[in-house]
């Protein structure tokens, strides 16, 4: 069954990518994955809810990544801060994701355009918060102004690189790029105590931006029926271990940290692939209210 799911958004994602989000039907998917129409909707009741699950689970992959990449690193170093950047990057290239998000942001879908700006919240105000992690506090006032010509600087050169060359672009030089101009643009701003995107427009970001972590009590539910339907294997005893660490009164985050990504790992490929990287990342935002 969790075989079928996956089956489902590979064969979406290839068809959304080769004849387009709007060309391709759910009869399209059904043909081309060799499945009935009850199969398709046992998991998504539109076209836009499967083709939202498919940036989702790239956007939970790559927030995983980040997560584990900083474990036990020093925040303050803008080199850890590029090679987060750079991870989302270069999964939007190897899942090819480009494509799905320019169909989404030239639609006139309210539901698909509300999705991917929530998306570009998260990300600004992630890196809103790790340039006060390098810069200091000081940075605070200023960071989404910052973190706005960091993203947009990336993003315009990308869209320049592919419009002007056929050459592969390195995509880490590109970010080791913005990352030095960084260092003389933040002093500046401090320096010169000015603004451009005001509090409103911050808070109104933070607000779209917000992820809402599950309880503690429902974290441990989900992991518990998780591992429940898992055969023996050292997937699961990573799974046992997560459901009593977070079972006790203080869940240790530094021993969360190191044992979800095992988990995490432990099933990449399988079947279960895609509740792991959920169960993960609900695990992460966990860490991440508690500290």
């Amino acid at each position: 069954m969790k075989d079928r799911k996956k089956l489902v958004l590979q064969t979406a994602k290839k068809l959304f990518i080769e004849n387009g989000f709007q060309a391709t039907s759910i009869q399209d998917i059904l043909d081309e994955a060799h499945i009935s129409k009850g199969t398709f909707y046992n998991y998504f009741s539109s076209k836009n809810e499967c083709l939202m699950a498919i940036l989702r689970d790239a956007y939970y992959l790559s927030f995983l990544r980040r997560n584990e990449l900083a474990i036990g690193k020093d925040l303050s170093n803008p080199q850890l801060l590029s090679e987060q950047i750079h991870i989302r990057l270069s999964m939007n290239r190897e899942q090819n994701l480009l494509p799905l998000f320019e169909t989404v942001v030239h639609s006139s879908d309210d539901e698909l355009r509300e999705f991917v700006k929530q998306m570009h919240y998260r990300e600004l105000a992630w890196i809103a918060k790790r340039l006060v992690d390098i810069y200091g506090k000081e940075l605070k006032v200023y960071a989404f102004d910052c973190a706005s010509m960091m993203f947009g600087f990336i993003q315009h050169s990308l869209g320049v690189w592919k419009s002007s060359t056929t050459e592969t672009l390195d995509t880490k030089q590109l970010v080791d790029f913005v990352m030095q101009r960084m260092e003389v643009v933040v002093p500046d701003i401090i320096q010169q105590n000015t603004r451009f995107l005001s509090q409103e427009i911050v808070e109104r970001i933070l607000t779209g931006a917000e992820m809402h972590p599950v309880t503690q009590d429902v974290l441990v539910e989900k992991m518990q029926t998780f591992v429940g339907e898992l055969p023996e294997s050292t997937g699961k005893q990573y799974g046992q271990f997560l459901v009593e660490e977070l079972s006790s009164d203080t869940p240790r985050n530094y021993m969360l940290e190191s044992v979800v990504r095992s988990f995490r790992q432990a099933f990449e490929g399988s079947e279960f692939q895609l509740q792991a990287v959920e169960l993960s990342a609900a695990v992460w935002l966990f860490i991440h209210k508690t500290e």
